[in-house]
């Protein structure tokens, strides 16, 4: 796997802390600064909702704030990645409206519905799977046609963030096959199979860090700049719970936010997008628009913030 860190235990885990890789290592990789404060970008996971981290990148660019790090977890490390290996911000934009995104995140499960019957026949004379339904190839096969193949070739220097599925540590994935790393960090149980690198098995990092602000502060930056892609939790009318799907989003809408609520602290800077009622998985054009939209909103008010960490002596400032 080369070089990772183990940044935080599993709960109630009897081991200390575990770095396999010094933080001063995790460090010294970063590009040079345009400026004398460095940045950790830190993307956090959400599925469609996501896309206003694009919103937020586009601020970024089009202000000439520097990015030294990016830390990304699950839908937040495919954006994180191809930022970070110099794909055009408007070619990343492009994959939400033609749908490329979405593919890539929730694949067609038909087929592979289909086929567990034969699958589990196979497997009777074979080695048994890690479950799931898919095995991320799609997500893999698609990356690998954007990005270089090992970390070490990104523009910009990028962790992708997993659970270590045997130990439940939180894993800081940052050396290696990328493209692997990146579809671990998206592993979503049931739906994608555990992924393996180097004889440790992963699955998707919004289950224990969905906003990876505690493994951000391995890159020693001096500031941290976090994004969540949660949806606000408001008050629903109860009505709307009868509907499975409804419920179910409304579930991991909680969860995610219960998550990620925890972590704000740990940043310098949180740039909170509205993004209304933009649900994990959609096509639709209008609501795609709004949530890029939200972000760059998000990230426009933060820019004054922004610029005073940017030029003070000491990382946090009080929000008001």
């Amino acid at each position: 796997m080369g070089k990772a860190a183990y940044c935080e235990p599993a709960p109630h885990a009897n081991e200390q802390l575990e770095v396999t890789a010094e933080p001063s290592d995790i460090a010294a990789s970063t590009a040079e600064p345009f400026c004398s404060r460095r940045i950790t970008l830190v993307l956090g996971g959400g599925g469609c909702k996501a896309l206003a981290e694009i919103g937020v990148l586009k601020v970024f660019a089009k202000n000439q704030i520097p990015i030294n790090y990016i830390v990304g977890t699950s839908a937040g490390a495919i954006i994180g990645a191809l930022y970070a290996g110099n794909v055009p911000l408007k070619d990343i934009e492009k994959m939400a409206y033609d749908g490329s995104f979405q593919r890539i995140l929730a694949p067609h499960l038909t087929l592979h519905i289909i086929c567990l019957p034969l699958s589990k026949l196979i497997h009777l004379i074979g080695p048994k799977p890690y479950a799931g339904l898919t095995n991320g190839s799609t997500l893999e096969k698609f990356l690998h046609k954007k990005l270089p193949h090992d970390f070490s070739e990104l523009k910009i220097p990028f962790a992708a963030v997993a659970p270590d599925l045997e130990s439940g540590n939180t894993c800081m994935i940052t050396s290696g096959d990328l493209c692997k790393a990146v579809v671990a960090s998206s592993a979503i149980p049931i739906l994608v199979k555990p992924v393996t690198i180097s004889d440790t098995i992963f699955i998707d990092g919004g289950i224990k860090a969905n906003l990876p602000t505690k493994c951000a502060q391995l890159t020693k930056a001096d500031i941290i700049v976090a994004v969540p892609a949660d949806a606000p939790i408001r008050n629903e009318k109860k009505q709307k719970f009868c509907s499975m799907r409804k419920l179910a989003l409304r579930i991991v809408d909680i969860m995610e936010a219960e998550i990620d609520k925890h972590r704000w602290e740990e940043a310098d800077l949180v740039i909170y997008p509205e993004i209304g009622d933009t649900p994990p998985f959609t096509k639709d054009q209008e609501i795609i628009k709004r949530t890029i939209a939200a972000g760059e909103e998000a990230a426009t008010a933060a820019l004054p913030r922004l610029k005073v960490l940017l030029k003070s002596k000491t990382s946090h400032i009080p929000t008001p």
